[in-house]
């Protein structure tokens, strides 16, 4: 066969793209989304193909999305006013006619010549009286969508620095204070969060953004009677609007008081008047904690739509995580062994997520370990360098990672160690002697000198060496 007749699809996206276009035209919108999505996925940097893609999504029902991802473009882009008329116009096809006026508005505002300001006053059939009202009511709801975005996407310095660069009288309102009350508590700045808090709460004590941000403070800085002061005003205040229900829902289902929280965040989703990261995300898990195992399932696949994260992150595996991280506790903390309980610590770290021991009760107990244990336990969670202790981890991570993963395999390796460091206290080649204990105490395998060389990266000599120091303890 002569390859030169063979005739290959443009690989740019076009062919996609026109394709799409085409289906969209023939009212075809699903396929329209598909062929679309595969001409911004083969080309991401076009315009043109990411803006028809959007719309298609939208008129699919996935208006949120597609106002996602435009926000995402719009941040990356350095804040590219452009991005507001296809975010007005997402929000024509989704029928919200707030959202739309008052993005076409930010955009008109500064493309005077666009006309766009004339088109949305036929359109909405409204007359602007107010200008300048109009335009700060625009840039008030714009700044707070930013922040949002910046802010669920983990760049909370970034939603600071974003909050900064707004007109002073618009970042003075109580709601972007409490913004920025959240961004410093999110970033540990517990201090500067406090003042602005105590200022919010002086104005007004029914401000539910501020109530919520103090009772995650107190939370925050284990002053418990402040805390369940302040949690049960938030379980007991009904919150005014959908915008104080969302966010005590949040806090009420971080604080792990899920059933409250689904009380208040399921109405918001099932009338669509919230639909985003952070709505479904604590649905997923409050909907799980109170029995609603397939509905978690249903508001976790959604949520992939805004920012996909992996499934050991959701409840389901952070539960599974939780049990398997009390078995550990139950089997190997409470042994008279001090070793037996290094090796229960060492393993519970190893569970995925890591954050599941976030929590647990196992908290409580290793308060009542040994020191040495707890220095331990900072070492593995919280980075805390150690000599002793980050010499024996260097092997048990060693064998672990080569699977000897067995409890007699990595008991042993921590009997062996701590009987080299009471002879010898100073020795850096812990891959060595790792090798050369498992060497001695193969349990029932077929260990070979120059295997065991090449698997923990040593020479047949140094490992001889090793042999030997241990034999002699």
């Amino acid at each position: 066969m002569n390859n030169n007749k063979v005739i290959s699809l443009n690989q740019n996206g076009e062919h996609y793209y026109k394709q799409g276009i085409k289906k969209r035209q023939q009212n075809n919108k699903k396929e329209a989304l598909n062929l679309l999505k595969k001409a911004h996925d083969k080309n991401p940097d076009n315009l043109d193909y990411l803006t028809e893609y959007v719309y298609v999504l939208a008129e699919n029902g996935l208006g949120n999305e597609a106002e996602h991802i435009i926000i995402e473009q719009f941040v990356k882009d350095g804040y590219d006013i452009e991005y507001f008329y296809i975010l007005s116009q997402i929000n024509i096809i989704k029928h919200d006619a707030n959202k739309a006026f008052l993005y076409g508005v930010q955009y008109s505002n500064h493309h005077p010549d666009s006309d766009y300001d004339s088109t949305l006053e036929e359109m909405f059939d409204v007359e602007i009286d107010d200008e300048k009202e109009l335009e700060k009511e625009a840039e008030r709801f714009i700044g707070q969508q930013i922040f949002q975005h910046l802010f669920m996407n983990a760049k909370v310095d970034d939603s600071l620095a974003y909050l900064d660069s707004l007109p002073v009288e618009i970042q003075e309102e109580s709601e972007f204070r409490n913004l920025k009350a959240m961004a410093y508590l999110f970033l540990n700045r517990f201090d500067e969060a406090e003042v602005l808090l105590e200022k919010l709460l002086e104005d007004d004590q029914t401000d539910m953004h501020a109530l919520s941000h103090m009772t995650l403070l107190h939370y925050h800085n284990d002053k418990i009677d402040e805390y369940e002061a302040y949690l049960k005003k938030l379980e007991v205040v009904e919150p005014l609007d959908d915008d104080a229900r969302f966010k005590v829902g949040l806090v009420l289902n971080f604080l792990q008081k899920y059933e409250h929280a689904y009380k208040l965040l399921f109405p918001l989703y099932k009338r669509q008047k919230i639909v985003n990261f952070q709505l479904l995300h604590a649905l997923s898990f409050s909907s799980f904690h109170i029995g609603k195992t397939e509905e978690s399932k249903i508001y976790w696949a959604r949520m992939q739509n805004f920012n996909p994260i992996d499934e050991k992150y959701s409840p389901w595996s952070k539960q599974q995580a939780a049990d398997k991280i009390s078995a550990i506790e139950s089997y190997y903390l409470y042994d008279n062994d001090q070793h037996k309980r290094l090796l229960g610590l060492f393993l519970i770290s190893k569970v995925e997520p890591r954050e599941a021991i976030i929590g647990l009760p196992l908290w409580d107990h290793i308060e009542t370990m040994d020191d040495y244990e707890k220095l331990y336990v900072t070492f593995l969670f919280q980075g805390l360098k150690l000599v002793r202790l980050g010499r024996m981890h260097i092997g048990l991570q060693l064998l672990y990672d080569l699977s000897f993963k067995d409890e007699e395999t990595l008991l042993m390796w921590i009997n062996v160690f701590h009987d080299l460091y009471e002879k010898y206290k100073e020795f850096d080649d812990v891959e060595t002697y790792a090798a050369a204990a498992l060497y001695l105490y193969p349990a029932d395998r077929k260990l070979t000198k120059k295997s065991l060389s090449e698997m923990f990266n040593t020479t047949i000599y140094r490992l001889n060496k090793a042999i030997d120091k241990i034999k002699q303890i």
